[in-house]
């Protein structure tokens, strides 16, 4: 029984130990880097400042009644300039000065590169801007719900780049290559190499499974070998 036991030990450890390494390897990498710096936020300069009510003109009552179909209406702020974001119906994002409720034009090139220099916490060039309008084109670090978007690279070794709405203006993601590595260990991780967002996939059960057995074999053969009394007729 044993020789079956140390087969199956053998084989299940064999088939399972590669992926172990692997969540060995990348388990390490997300524990030891700063969350904070994986999110970005070293690289935009900290909203400290409150959107200071008094200069907001055009109420909230004003706004429901010139856009009845608004829904997830916000309060936030452009470079320092109070605006309302909000879906409008079928016309989708909209923009609205929260001074004048003047309707905000779409962000140009031009107006995206003063964007993310105004956010962007150190002093390196602009690399590279690109407008990004559809899903098929859009990097798969980029969540759809923010299309469309300008996607505005920095001159720097990990590639900073920010993601500016183009209907707000808003910065509406942060990325660089630690983040991008991060997110290729997660799926490795938690074995989903699709898009990384399914933690309970049939690969990982499986493992997990044979992980499980290759645990329980190895625990019977632990015993005869050291804590059985006869463990000296176990070879």
């Amino acid at each position: 029984m044993l020789s079956r036991v140390r087969k199956y030990h053998k084989w299940l450890m064999a088939f399972v130990g590669i992926q172990f390494l692997f969540c060995s390897i990348t388990g390490v990498y997300m524990v030891t880097m700063d969350i904070h710096y994986i999110h970005g936020e070293t690289l935009a300069k900290s909203e400290q400042a409150k959107i200071d009510l008094a200069d907001v003109d055009y109420s909230i009552v004003e706004l429901a009644a010139d856009y009845p179909e608004a829904s997830q209406v916000r309060l936030t702020q452009s470079m320092g300039n109070p605006l309302y974001s909000f879906i409008n119906g079928e016309q989708g994002k909209m923009a609205i000065d929260a001074k004048t409720g003047a309707v905000q034009a779409l962000v140009d090139e031009i107006k995206a590169k003063e964007i993310a220099q105004y956010h962007y916490a150190m002093n390196h060039e602009i690399n590279s801007t690109r407008l990004i309008k559809s899903v098929t084109d859009m990097p798969a670090e980029l969540s759809p719900r923010h299309l469309p978007v300008w996607r505005v690279t920095f001159e720097q070794f990990a590639t900073p780049t920010f993601y500016i709405s183009q209907q707000t203006g808003a910065l509406v993601a942060k990325r660089h290559d630690y983040w991008r590595l991060f997110d290729w260990m997660w799926r490795f991780h938690i074995m989903d190499y699709d898009d990384g967002e399914n933690v309970s996939n049939w690969f990982l059960f499986l493992v997990a499974t044979l992980g499980l057995m290759g645990a329980i074999t190895g625990a019977v053969l632990t015993y005869y070998r050291v804590l059985s009394p006869n463990k000296k007729g176990v070879i």
